[in-house]
């Protein structure tokens, strides 16, 4: 992965890790030849000190060079991580952009998302470091072996001797520190979602208004409490057994040293030689205690990784397709669309849905779909527009199954607006430009989808027209929640569809402006099939057919005066609403 970002950085890296691994070797060597030029030069003052002071020079030449390789391996580190953290971030988006809808509502999915977020922007490129890492260390530990040959094979046991307990106590903490992470990524997402109740502008008045603050605060407070005991207690234990088995490291190299003075004083060993011996254990158990350090680290970050790539290993079941086709789709006319003994049940539900939906929609027809909250309509949109399959049955448009189709190639046909509808953090353009990517600088188009939706008031009160930045979040204009509405109708006009869908499309209007889109949508709906839902029956008069939901199941259809004259759920609802009105 890291090569596919930069290669060349990463070839930069490992060529300055072996420089540096034979740069520590060689001073080592160099810091003997010093001491014993110094110690010939003492012992004979008829001999000159250039000896000693050339060997100096040559160890200022390897810590001058020292120095420019350690500045270039930071250097590019940073280019690194900020390329790698752009290439593993943008593979987390595009993975989310590949599943479907109904991964959204599966919190299992939200929580691995969670996990490879919070790795993606530092544990690809640590695990290279200590890949490299133990590169340098090895090749470092060869030199040191060779110097410390002459000693005895004992040095070199003492050396890995010495180092394995603190890789021990690494390697246990880190498997600890995993587990720990892993097991706490749902209450990790509470937390952050009662950082954003508390800070967000959707959520903060009502968090005033009801004096919420203190109850959230202490909620987030028993959450971080609740962390901060887990990590004094895996700390704690990591203390222990990193003293305990450091102390065993620590007496076994003193031995050692103990070992290499007697010799020294006995004449066995140069005074050169005892302190290269001497350099070399202590750097040479410091080396391997480090590169076992970056086998522990790196099985840590190992561990880590298995969220980013589990998550990246989740199946793609909704590809990303292409947002761009022809003017001339309403060309071939308004489609028919069909369900055929549609049942649906929500992922971890008990109960359905939607049951045995059999419904026929003519081409051209405005179908109106009513019933009490819950009962079933939007579900159904959500079937039609694609966010989710049937149970059982089929949706078919035109004669097509919707399940066979791209999903690019359905929502192409369909402009829709939801009651949740998105209120985005960009210009007007752009918010009223997405609903049809290919027509965003299409100032005409733009323009027309805006007059459609009523929404040209709107936009011409706004300081800087089209081009205005909209909501609080980044300094731009707020607008009233009709206001917003509009300009998600028009976003949904903006889509040149043969399928229009309106979802409580005037929820947030007035009556008077309610009434001015519905007599914009008799002329809007020409050329298209139509399928709306309110709880207002003064639009719903305006369909041509009225659909009756109740626990998921077509009750009642006809037109208004059919369904009065039936005098069934439809005409109660009717005129329940109509009396509050006339009271």
């Amino acid at each position: 992965m890291v090569g596919e970002v930069d290669a060349r950085l990463l070839s930069l890296l490992i060529a300055a890790q072996i420089l540096d691994a034979l740069s520590l070797v060689g001073m080592a060597w160099v810091g003997k030849q010093i001491i014993d030029a110094i110690v010939t030069a003492a012992r004979d003052p008829a001999r000159p000190v250039r000896a000693a002071l050339f060997w100096v020079g040559v160890e200022l030449a390897v810590v001058v060079a020292r120095s420019l390789v350690a500045q270039l391996q930071t250097w590019a580190q940073i280019v690194l991580r900020s390329k790698l953290g752009l290439h593993v971030n943008t593979l987390i988006l595009e993975k989310a952009a590949h599943v479907s809808y109904a991964r959204f509502e599966d919190p299992e999915f939200m929580n691995a998302m969670a996990q490879a977020r919070r790795e993606a922007s530092s544990r690809p490129l640590d695990l290279v470091n200590q890949a490299l890492a133990l590169l340098r260390h090895g090749i470092t530990l060869v030199g040191y072996a060779g110097l410390v040959l002459s000693l005895g094979a004992w040095a070199v046991l003492i050396i890995i001797a010495t180092a394995l307990p603190p890789f021990f106590a690494e390697a246990r903490h880190g498997r600890k520190t995993f587990a720990m992470q892993r097991a706490r990524t749902m209450r990790n997402r509470r937390l952050f979602y009662l950082e954003a109740v508390l800070t967000t502008e959707q959520t903060v008045k009502e968090v005033k208004l009801f004096g919420l603050a203190r109850w959230l605060r202490e909620r987030y407070r028993d959450i971080h409490l609740g962390f901060h005991r887990e990590e004094v207690t895996i700390a704690g234990s990591h203390a222990r057994w990193a003293f305990g088995l450091g102390l065993l490291a620590s007496l076994a190299l003193y031995g050692a040293y103990a070992t290499i003075a007697v010799r020294t004083v006995l004449g066995a060993i140069t005074l050169g030689s005892m302190a290269l011996y001497l350099t070399v254990l202590r750097d040479g158990q410091r080396t391997l205690q480090s590169a076992l350090g970056a086998i522990a680290r790196a099985y840590e970050d190992d561990l880590f990784m298995t969220n980013l790539f589990d998550f990246l290993g989740v199946p793609d079941d909704e590809p990303e397709g292409d947002d761009s086709f022809a003017l001339e789709e309403l060309a071939s006319g308004p489609p028919r669309i069909e369900l055929r003994d549609v049942t649906f049940r929500y992922p971890g539900s008990d109960r359905d849905a939607l049951k045995n939906i059999d419904l026929v929609i003519e081409p051209g027809e405005t179908l109106a779909l009513v019933g009490r909250n819950g009962a079933g309509k939007t579900t159904l949109i959500k079937l039609l527009v694609g966010l989710y399959r049937p149970s059982t049955g089929q949706v078919l448009v035109d004669g097509l199954d919707v399940a066979t189709m791209s999903a690019a190639e359905l929502r192409r046909r369909i402009g829709v607006i939801f009651q949740d509808f998105a209120r985005f953090q960009f210009s007007a353009r752009d918010n009223v430009g997405v609903g049809w990517l290919p027509a965003r600088e299409d100032e005409a188009a733009v323009g027309q989808a805006v007059a459609d939706a009523g929404a040209g008031e709107i936009v011409t009160r706004l300081p800087q027209g089209l081009d205005t930045p909209l909501g609080r979040a980044f300094g731009g204009d707020d607008l009233s929640g009709g206001q917003w509405q509009r300009i998600a109708l028009a976003r949904a006009f903006m889509r040149k569809s043969r399928i229009l869908v309106l979802d409580e499309p005037t929820a947030a209007m007035d009556a008077e402006a309610e009434h001015e889109i519905f007599q914009r949508f008799r002329d809007l709906k020409a050329n298209r099939t139509a399928l709306l839902i309110t709880h207002r029956f003064s639009t719903v008069r305006m369909a041509d057919r009225i659909v009756v939901f109740e626990g998921g199941r077509i009750v009642e259809q006809g037109t208004h005066a059919d369904l009065l004259a039936t005098d069934g759920r439809y005409a109660r609802m009717f005129k329940l609403q109509a009396a509050g009105y006339l009271d």
